[in-house]
């Protein structure tokens, strides 16, 4: 995702607003359903093009717990606090 670690974890509380959450480290628990979905970050980075610097980090979701109807209406609410963009 297009967000330094700092970014991520401020809008985190908005994103997660109607869902239980705890975190340790890396590691976030969120449940949904009452069932944990597991999202992980990774190391920050940085791309490179030309002058411009963009961070990023890597976010893995593991929602095997989930069914794909839950899941999916966690992704839509939580993917509308990350979406960035203009126009």
């Amino acid at each position: 995702m297009g967000f330094t670690r700092a970014e991520f974890l401020q809008l985190l509380p908005a994103a997660l607003r109607n869902y239980p959450y705890t975190q340790d480290g890396d590691r976030i628990q969120v449940m949904v359903d009452g069932k944990p979905l597991i999202i992980t970050l990774g190391e920050q980075q940085v791309r490179r093009i030309a002058m411009l610097a963009l961070p990023w980090i890597p976010v893995e979701f593991d929602y095997t717990q989930l069914d794909e109807a839950s899941f999916q209406t966690f992704l839509k609410r939580f993917d509308l606090y990350y979406r960035k963009g203009g126009g």
